[in-house]
């Protein structure tokens, strides 16, 4: 009997086969697409030096380079001008990207804006700080609540009924702000009604210095300063040393510059709330990507936080948080 196929046939059948084959393996590894999904990143604060923001910004690179992102990246360059954003937004709506990470500039404000996102049908992923109303897919942020309820805890042990205590935010109307604000209260206890002044920074470390020296010579008797970011938290250390004050005021920051890691040495801060902006930026990329496959991702992702002190500094998991880029 002859064969019903001839061996051209059979060579030709072999050829489309393996090539269907790589080319599946090729555009899917491990649900990683070589289709180059757009992403666009806006960030509430672009330009100047901030560790925080530019170890964020380090993860957003990585993981656009794993997940073989089109990254485009948009931001104000300060954290105050929401209003630049949202117009930022609108660009960003009008390149029609398959995501949009957002880190927004206000908790109420930027609202209209990601309902836009939404409504043109783009993922939104929310990074770092949330909104009013739930909106995104996923929030990809620190536990900020939880950050500033670890600080007022730790200082509540240097306070007593003569402790007169101050804090430099950063934003109002951001829900870092809020959030870390409401957690250091409830941390302190009892002790928060001794709580005399909250200024705000607009995360500027000049502006902090300004601040804290203007709420010192309002209340002279000011001996407890709580930073709520890495703006605040430097600024008012500034102030404090440059006053000569330093050991007169006990001090607790949020972040983990290379300059708030010197004054937690230095003895300035009693100790620091850090934040892993590098996983941050990382995981929101890596949800976006998700996303746009239609994967399953969770509400919410909490990227982590550790309170450090001057004597937990050099541990090996913590020289792993403050030092992430450093080579063993």
């Amino acid at each position: 009997m002859k064969p019903r196929f001839g061996k051209g046939f059979i060579i030709l059948f072999i050829v489309l086969a393996v090539t269907i084959l790589v080319l599946i393996v090729s555009n899917y590894r491990g649900g990683v697409t070589d289709a180059n999904d757009s992403v666009i990143f806006i960030s509430k604060r672009q330009g100047g030096e901030n560790d925080f923001w530019d170890s964020l910004r380090e993860g957003i690179d990585m993981a656009a380079l794993d997940y073989n992102i089109d990254l485009t990246v948009m931001g104000p360059e300060s954290e105050a001008e929401y209003e630049v954003q949202n117009k930022m937004i609108e660009e960003a709506i009008a390149m029609a990207p398959d995501a949009i990470v957002l880190v927004p500039s206000n908790y109420t404000l930027t609202v209209p804006y990601a309902k836009k996102i939404e409504e043109a049908g783009i993922q939104l992923i929310l990074l770092d700080s949330v909104l009013e109303e739930e909106l995104g897919q996923c929030i990809v942020s620190t536990d900020n609540h939880e950050g500033g309820y670890m600080m007022g805890e730790y200082m509540k042990q240097y306070a007593d009924e003569s402790t007169v205590i101050g804090i430099v935010s950063h934003i109002p109307g951001a829900s870092t702000a809020i959030e870390r604000e409401q957690g250091v209260r409830e941390g302190l206890g009892k002790y928060e009604q001794q709580i005399v002044d909250v200024v705000f920074s607009e995360s500027n470390y000049d502006k902090a210095y300004e601040e804290t020296v203007k709420m010192l010579s309002e209340h002279p008797d000011m001996n407890m300063i709580i930073g709520l970011n890495e703006d605040s938290s430097v600024g008012a250390a500034r102030a404090v040393k440059d006053l000569g004050l330093s050991g007169q005021i006990k001090m607790i920051g949020f972040d983990s510059s290379i300059e708030q890691i010197q004054f937690l040495e230095e003895g300035i801060f009693e100790a620091i709330v850090i934040q892993k902006p590098l996983n941050m930026g990382y995981l929101g990329i890596q949800m976006a990507s998700q996303a746009i496959m239609n994967k399953t991702i969770p509400r919410e992702v909490n990227s982590g936080s550790a309170l450090i002190t001057a004597e937990s500094i050099y541990t090996k998991e913590n020289e792993k948080l403050l030092f992430p880029f450093r080579e063993d």
